[in-house]
Formats: structure tokens, C-alpha cells, sequence
């Protein structure tokens, strides 16, 4: 009998580059380990106070980190031009290729993350949605009305209303392990160390 893996949390956002930071190191973070990761897609609501990117200090600070983060995993960086979206609708297209399949799920939000942060493309633009759809054997069509998918949107609202309910939400990107918050793309080592102090045990 297949012993059930352990639910592991995590939070992102398709606008956040600490996000992308994280996606590129997931698969090889959590290998091997015990674990499921449940995604769960958000984005930060209009006349959000807490957002950094409104800070042009603290902007600027994120970029040199970011840059210094990316050169040491080797990534390029190209920031958009367009800093914002409807994030409803990108998160939405992500749902939908998730519900495909949790692998095309994992692979359409790392190729959003790298149009986004490594190519400085517009995400939430249909025709990068349908190239990026196509490359991964998505149904172009579908996905770009995805976009649109006012059902897949509410899903959006839903795990954000969750997280900001059940694991006080604050910030991206998040990880929750037997309740315990890891926030932050240079938390995932600490995440992976909890889950093998708890299964050593």
C-alpha cells in the first residue's frame, strides 16, 4: 500500500520575481522527499498596502536582489515593461493548464515566470499566453480564454481567501508545512530540512 504524501502549501504569484526564484528550484528542493506541493495561485488586491513594488526605495532594492539571487542560479533577468495586469487573468490560464495535469500545471507557470522576468513579455497578453500554451502541447485556444474563464477566477479569489483565513497570508512566496509558515524563495532549504527532521524522527 502507498503510503499518502504530506500536503505542503505553497503560495505564489505570477507577479512576483521571489516567485519565480522559487519555481526554479522546487523540483530539485523537494526531490525525493515525502511530500505533495499544493499550488495555490494569488496576487495582491487593488490599493494593497503592502505592496513593495509601491516603494521606490525598497523597488529598487528588490531589483539589485534579484539580480544578485538570478546570477547566482544562473538565470537571466529582463524586467517587463509592463509591471502590471489584470492577475486574475494570467493565475486563471495557470489553473487551467493545472487542471490538465499537475506536470503541464508546474511547466505553464515556469514558462509565465521567465516570459515575465527573463524576456520582460506581458503575461497577461494573449499571444503570449497561446505561444507559451502551444510550446507546452496546451490547447492554445483554451487557455487563452482562460484568460476570461470567470469560473477559473473565482478559483483564484477562493485559495486567496483561504490562505488569508488559514495561513494568514501576508506575502509570496509562502510555504506551509504541519502548519508552520516558511516565507520566501531563500526559506526552501529550511522547508526541505523540516520535512526530513520530521520524517528522521
Amino acid at each position: 500500500m502507498t503510503k499518502e504524501l504530506e500536503p505542503v502549501r505553497f503560495y505564489f504569484s505570477l507577479r512576483s520575481p521571489y516567485s519565480w526564484l522559487a519555481f526554479e528550484r522546487l523540483e530539485e528542493a523537494f526531490k525525493g522527499l515525502p511530500v505533495e506541493l499544493k499550488y495555490f495561485p494569488v496576487f495582491p488586491p487593488p490599493n494593497y498596502q503592502n505592496d513593495p513594488a509601491a516603494v521606490p526605495n525598497k523597488l529598487k532594492y528588490i531589483q539589485r536582489d534579484i539580480a544578485r539571487f538570478a546570477a547566482a542560479y544562473g538565470l537571466p533577468v529582463k524586467w517587463p515593461k509592463v509591471r502590471d495586469c489584470e492577475w486574475q487573468k494570467p493565475h486563471a490560464a495557470y489553473l487551467y493548464a493545472r487542471d490538465q495535469s499537475a506536470a503541464h500545471g508546474h511547466a505553464f507557470a515556469l514558462a509565465m515566470f521567465r516570459a515575465r522576468f527573463s524576456e520582460g513579455k506581458d503575461i497577461a497578453d494573449p499571444v503570449v499566453v497561446a505561444e507559451i500554451a502551444a510550446r507546452l502541447g496546451l490547447d492554445a485556444s483554451a487557455t487563452i480564454a482562460a484568460l476570461d474563464d470567470v469560473a477559473l477566477q473565482t478559483r483564484v479569489v477562493e485559495g486567496m481567501i483561504q490562505g488569508a483565513t488559514e495561513d494568514s497570508l501576508f506575502g509570496v512566496p509562502l510555504f506551509v508545512y504541519r502548519g508552520e509558515p516558511f516565507w520566501g524563495n531563500d526559506r526552501i532549504d529550511w522547508v526541505a530540512q523540516a520535512i526530513r527532521n520530521a520524517h528522521s524522527a
